[in-house]
């Protein structure tokens, strides 16, 4: 039997690349994707959802920082950044990250110190609250995972943060991903 799936053409858009799907899948481009491809396909979109769905059940530190805030703070936590290097490092856009800081600004985790290099430009930093609040957040969800992960052995941890890693840097390399 095949059936007719749908292959991300090009990462970061909605254009789907019907294909059809039987021991391997064949895209429109008539290029074949071996199996192994499809069943990482399936198990990513599987985490996906289900990283989504604990999302909700994060540790929470504060009642006004939503996990979507979490980035934001890692991003400055080093060193102050400018709105537009935090949305580059987050894969996300200059506009919504621009909210995240006026929000977390709002509650005090952030405030804007003048860029050295730039007189005109403002760069995104931590408070003395904001440190406080990310040390706990890194604290209860190092927790979290050591909890979810007891039954992996260190060997399983490592080798799945080594391959996670490598993935992501995969996916960040390629062109279809850059904007």
């Amino acid at each position: 039997m095949l059936e007719v799936v749908d292959m991300p053409s090009n990462l970061g858009t909605n254009t789907p690349d019907v294909g059809i799907a039987c021991a391997g899948t064949i895209t429109k481009r008539g290029n074949a994707v071996p199996a192994t491809a499809r069943q990482l396909s399936t198990s990513v979109l599987r985490m996906l959802r289900t990283l989504h769905a604990t999302r909700a059940r994060a540790p929470r530190v504060h009642p006004g920082v939503e996990v979507s805030h979490h980035s934001v703070l890692v991003a400055v936590r080093d060193q102050p950044s400018r709105v537009g290097d935090i949305a580059e490092r987050n894969l996300s856009d200059a506009s919504t990250v621009s909210r995240q800081v006026s929000h977390l600004t709002s509650l005090g985790f952030l405030h804007k110190v003048p860029d050295p290099d730039d007189g005109r430009a403002q760069l995104v930093a931590l408070t003395d609250e904001g440190v406080a609040l990310l040390d706990a957040l890194v604290e209860r969800r190092e927790a979290w995972y050591a909890e979810l992960l007891a039954d992996w052995s260190e060997e399983d941890i490592a080798a799945f943060v080594s391959y996670v890693d490598r993935f992501c840097d995969s996916v960040a390399a390629d062109e279809r991903h850059q904007r």
